[in-house]
């Protein structure tokens, strides 16, 4: 993950730490096991951070504990974001932290999101902003408003077409006529 931020060296941008599973069961308002489908559950946050990425320019790390998904730590790039799951035994919180310290030279704004109380302190310590699980939804409520509305704008804004005028009788006609 260290050398993934480091070869961008986006130096003076913005970068957000998710703490995943935090996030998630914040959103759920339940705990994890509650979840019906965690896999698709982390898609649309995903999903959701990628969207908040492209809107905001900022680059944007999830982080996930291992032990709720099988097998050995990865780290990888889906839709602009950076996807870690953490190594057996290492938890989240451990990660983000030393993620802090890693790339701390590498962006003027680094901010953790996560509710845990023990890590937005560790992360203050190593000079993030730190913000709650419900911020972040709010954020993402506000960017997906935000996006509505740029987009209905643009509907709007569109120039009506010939057949959005013409009555369907005409239509029919000239399309009668047209294959004449």
């Amino acid at each position: 993950m260290k050398s993934s931020a480091n070869e961008r060296k986006r130096k003076g941008q913005r970068c957000l730490i998710v703490d995943g599973y935090n996030v998630l069961a914040r959103r759920a308002g339940t705990g994890l096991a509650k979840i019906p489908d965690l896999e698709s559950a982390r898609r649309e946050l995903e999903d959701l951070l990628s969207e908040y990425r492209a809107v905001y320019d900022e680059d944007v790390i999830v982080v996930y504990d291992a032990h709720h998904r099988p097998g050995l730590g990865v780290s990888e790039r889906r839709a602009g974001i950076d996807i870690v799951f953490t190594d057996s035994g290492e938890t989240a919180d451990a990660r983000i932290e030393h993620l802090v310290y890693d790339i701390r030279e590498n962006y003027r704004n680094i901010t953790v999101a996560t509710s845990d109380a023990a890590e937005q302190q560790v992360s203050f310590g190593g000079g993030a902003l730190r913000i709650s699980a419900q911020e972040l939804l709010l954020r993402l409520e506000s960017m997906q408003k935000f996006i509505r509305h740029q987009t209905e704008g643009h509907k709007a804004r569109t120039r009506p077409t010939l057949a959005d005028t013409i009555r369907d009788d005409i239509a029919k006609a000239l399309e009668n006529w047209r294959r004449k």
